[in-house]
Formats: structure tokens, C-alpha cells, sequence
């Protein structure tokens, strides 16, 4: 009978640097994707992340030391991943209507669960337990979009949000789509949380000073 390995053996990981190495780790994080959605933690070891990889114990050690370090490396890039769709759709200057806008990053959350949200779930929960640090980045990028000239304004108005303003606004934005994904038992409909959203940030727009020239965008 063969011995299974410990769960967190005395090796030193390293980095994947070459396409191959690369490769190597994405199968691998992929085959713990699937074994997380087919078994959740209870069935989740390294040696099982091995076998459904196709790669030996020694070969997955090398690149993770435990399962948790496996965990935390798929709850980034969850996280990763979802700031990469909003902020594509952000990005995209084709779509002029805040309501589309808006209706774009709601879908685009939506549908990037599908079949998996269960796992994707237990990765989003994973991955904010271990601090809100994670979705900075994402925080700090839609806090200065929205405060910038090109932000969402109200209709006939030129206006802008100062960066307090943006920030609020931002946060509770980012907290539904949140709340969107680790309690969909308990969300409203898909298009009544858009809804939500495009009245939420149209009401921070309406109330937004009016931009004149030379001011402070940075306080009220």
C-alpha cells in the first residue's frame, strides 16, 4: 500500500517562469476548481488535486506547499478575475448609457458564475475573510473613474462626484455585486439589482456640485 503524502511537506515552492511551468500550474488550478465544485472542502487534498491534474504529488509541491496555499492562490485569482470584467466593461467607451453600463457588469458577474457559482462562491467567501485588501485595487480604480471628468453625470447636468462621494458610491456598488454572489438564494432578480444600481448611481450624479473651473475635486 502506497503512503499518501502529507498535506504540508518541508519543500520550497517556487514560481512558474516558462510557458511550460506556466501550463504546468493552470491545469493544476483548474483540476482543484473542479474537484472544489464536485466535492467542496471536505474532498479537497493536494494528493486528489494531483490525480485529477494528471501530475505526480512531488510536481504539485513544488508549486504549493499545502492546500491551503492551492485555496488562496485560486481565491485571487477569483478575485482577479472579477475586477478584470468590471473594469473591462468600465473601460469600454463604446457604451455611453450608465444604465447599459451598469446592466453590463451585472451580467457579466451573472454569467461568469454559471454552472459554477457554488465554487465561485466558496472562492469569493475564501478570499474576503482573509481581508477586503484583495478588492483595493479595484476599489481605488472605480473610485477615481467615477470622480474624473469622464465620470457618470446627470442627465443635462455637468456635473462630477468628488472622490468622498465616489468612494461611497463605489463601495456600496461593489458591496451588491458582492452580496450578489455569495447570497443568490437571498438576492432579487438579476434586472431589479440593475435597477437598483442605475438609480443608486444616478442619484449620487444628480447630487454632484456642479464642476467649475479651476476647483478641488477632491473635497466637498
Amino acid at each position: 500500500m502506497t503512503e499518501k503524502s502529507p498535506e504540508n511537506p518541508p519543500v520550497k515552492t517556487r514560481k512558474p517562469r516558462q510557458g511550460r511551468a506556466v501550463h504546468k500550474v493552470e491545469l493544476m488550478l483548474e483540476a482543484a476548481m473542479r474537484l472544489l465544485d464536485a466535492k467542496g472542502y471536505d474532498g479537497f487534498t493536494t494528493n486528489a488535486v494531483a490525480e485529477t491534474a494528471g501530475v505526480s504529488i512531488g510536481t504539485l509541491y513544488q508549486y504549493f506547499p499545502n492546500k491551503e496555499s492551492i485555496l488562496d492562490s485560486l481565491a485571487d485569482r477569483e478575485m482577479n478575475a472579477l475586477s478584470e470584467r468590471i473594469l473591462s466593461v468600465l473601460a469600454d467607451q463604446a457604451t455611453v448609457s450608465v444604465r447599459e453600463r451598469v446592466g453590463l457588469i451585472v451580467r457579466a458577474v451573472a454569467a461568469a458564475y454559471g454552472d459554477r457559482r457554488r465554487v465561485h462562491r466558496l472562492l469569493m467567501e475564501r478570499s474576503l475573510a482573509r481581508g477586503t485588501h484583495r478588492m483595493a485595487p479595484l476599489l481605488e480604480h472605480l473610485t477615481t473613474l467615477l470622480s474624473s471628468p469622464s465620470g457618470p453625470t446627470a442627465p443635462g447636468r455637468n456635473r462630477r462626484l468628488t472622490r468622498g462621494e465616489a468612494f461611497v458610491l463605489t463601495t456600496a456598488f461593489v458591496g451588491v455585486l458582492r452580496a450578489m454572489i455569495m447570497r443568490p438564494e437571498t438576492a432579487p432578480s438579476d434586472a431589479e439589482i440593475e435597477d437598483g444600481l442605475v438609480r443608486l448611481v444616478m442619484g449620487y450624479a444628480d447630487l454632484a456640485r456642479p464642476v467649475q473651473a479651476g476647483s478641488d475635486t477632491t473635497s466637498p
